[in-house]
């Protein structure tokens, strides 16, 4: 804002003289912060409007202490071009809090979040426009949420979401659903704040650090939760964490979260999760320029997710790595023989890791758990009636997971003997190479083993004896036939990575059963 332009608007509005430099500075600020919320209270966003909307002028009034309401109106009459002219201004954490302590009692706020169309997307809806600028949607619905952002910590936001009443589609932040789909239907391209949860939104750059924390770092959603949560959801964090080093400041220091908001401020570790894989999604859909879509009704969105997850994994599983066609000179040589033949030679190795997840106890199935609680799939689920022991028939007696069968009953009491912190310390040495005798473990407990650990029992000439799940079922010394009992829930065997020497990994695939080369080459 120049000079010029002050003294222009002082001959026109001689009220303004009421006001200094540094109020008409602050004006301009915090009308561009509520731009987009007036924005889409005008048929056409490219034309200024002439007066502001009532909850602006009341906001805009509040945020700078004037309670006349009317000088409010000759300041946007005297610079509002300005206004809307100008590009987004960067604003100060002070604004931000100035300008929400004002706002949020008015249903809006600072990063006020709306759809990215103004009009019905349907080429033959009555309410499409070519013109982007015009507003055709109506009945908007307003509800409270929170933004995680990088640079400004967590904030209470609200959001707008509305409506085609031609072709009964609302639209979203980011994304649309029709009145009579079951789908939500994503925009196209990677949003800069992506919604994770109903209440819940998070700036793609945030998402991205995310991504970068469990790349390098290691570090589960939990610990992203936790970092987060601790050192970036308050602007002044480095303060609040040490209220004693800064006592003077800390009193000043002033959360951006009001007591009433029903929204937390803190991130949860399946929003870190969650967000983290629709942000994949959303990229994986952009670079191959399609368009994500989900369902809609689902309870949860780790439930929504599934479905595209699985999509992608399978397209990962084939020629679906973006660098499968990939040749350098660590991995891709061609070799002249003596008849001046060229051959090429590239080679690749296959090998897992430990990282699974739960599975059907059925070997080698493939279908999805119903949710981690359960132990079969849904086409396997009679077989949770039936006896724990393997190639049992008969079904398990009441309040035991075996039949009445003297000897099945002797592994189930031994399953429940086991200690378990003891038992499992056991178990996680003898994994990693070190021999632990059975009877080093004592003072056993008879606790209930964790529902998440597929443990394996086989009764031996001496009893029952625990067995380690991963070991091959070779042929006994005796001759004679094992009798095994899984208890617990079982996990899938390994996560299978193709990879070329200089470490590009061509390709990926779950084994469920084992890790054999047939189930390499099927998989």
């Amino acid at each position: 804002m120049s000079l010029q332009q002050i003294a222009s608007a002082l001959g026109k509005f001689p009220e303004l003289a009421l006001l200094d430099f540094h109020s008409l500075n602050l004006f301009i600020r915090y009308a561009s912060l509520a731009k987009e919320e007036i924005e889409f209270s005008i048929p056409n966003r490219e034309l200024c409007p002439l007066s502001l909307p009532t909850k602006i002028l009341r906001v805009l009034a509040s945020a700078l202490g004037e309670c006349d309401t009317r000088l409010i109106d000759i300041c946007w009459s005297a610079f509002g071009e300005l206004v809307w002219t100008q590009p987004e201004i960067a604003a100060t954490n002070e604004e931000i809090l100035a300008f929400n302590d004002a706002a949020l009692l008015h249903q809006t706020s600072f990063r006020h979040l709306f759809p990215p169309v103004r009009s019905c997307q349907s080429p033959i809806c009555v309410n499409h426009r070519d013109d982007k600028s015009i507003m055709t949607l109506k009945e908007p619905l307003t509800h409270r949420a929170t933004l995680f952002t990088v640079k400004h910590g967590a904030l209470p936001i609200y959001t707008t979401s509305f409506y085609c009443r031609a072709c009964h589609i609302r639209y979203y932040h980011d994304y649309h659903v029709h009145k009579q789909s079951s789908l939500r239907t994503y925009y196209g391209g990677v949003p800069d704040v992506v919604q994770v949860a109903q209440h819940f939104f998070v700036e793609s750059a945030l998402l991205e650090l995310f991504a970068n924390n469990m790349v390098f770092g290691w570090l589960s959603g939990t610990n992203c939760a936790r970092i987060y949560n601790e050192a970036l959801s308050s602007p002044h964090a480095h303060i609040v964490n040490n209220k004693t080093a800064f006592p003077a400041i800390y009193q000043d220091t002033r959360h951006f979260t009001p007591d009433d908001w029903t929204v937390t401020r803190f991130i949860r570790k399946e929003d870190t999760m969650n967000g983290f894989f629709l942000y994949s999604l959303l990229l994986h859909k952009a670079e191959h320029n399609g368009i994500l879509v989900l369902p809609h009704d689902e309870a949860s969105q780790r439930d929504r997710l599934q479905p595209a997850l699985a999509e992608r994994n399978s397209a990962m599983e084939g020629t679906g790595q973006e660098c499968y066609a990939h040749a350098c000179d660590l991995c891709f040589h061609i070799v002249e023989n003596e008849h001046g033949q060229l051959t090429k030679l590239q080679a690749a190795g296959c090998d897992g890791n430990t990282i699974g997840h739960r599975s059907c106890k059925v070997h080698d199935c493939k279908n999805p758990l119903p949710n981690l609680r359960h132990h079969f799939c849904e086409q396997h689920g009679h077989l949770r009636l039936k006896c724990a022991v393997v190639d049992c028939s008969a079904d398990h007696a009441a309040g035991h997971r075996t039949c009445d069968r003297t000897e099945h009953r002797a592994l189930e009491t031994a399953y429940f003997k086991r200690g378990n912190a003891m038992f499992q310390l056991r178990s996680r040495l003898k994994k990693a190479g070190v021999s632990v005798p059975n009877n080093s473990v004592s003072g056993l407990d008879t606790s209930k083993e964790g529902e998440d650990e597929e443990v394996v029992f086989e009764m031996g000439p001496g009893g029952p004896v625990e067995l380690d799940p991963d070991e091959c079922e070779g042929k006994p010394e005796t001759g004679n036939r094992r009798m095994r009992a899984i208890f617990g829930g079982r996990w899938t065997h390994n996560e299978q990575l193709i990879m070329r020497p200089c470490g590009v990994i061509l390709s990926r695939a779950t084994l469920f059963g084992s890790e054999a080369v047939s189930a390499v080459h099927v998989s």
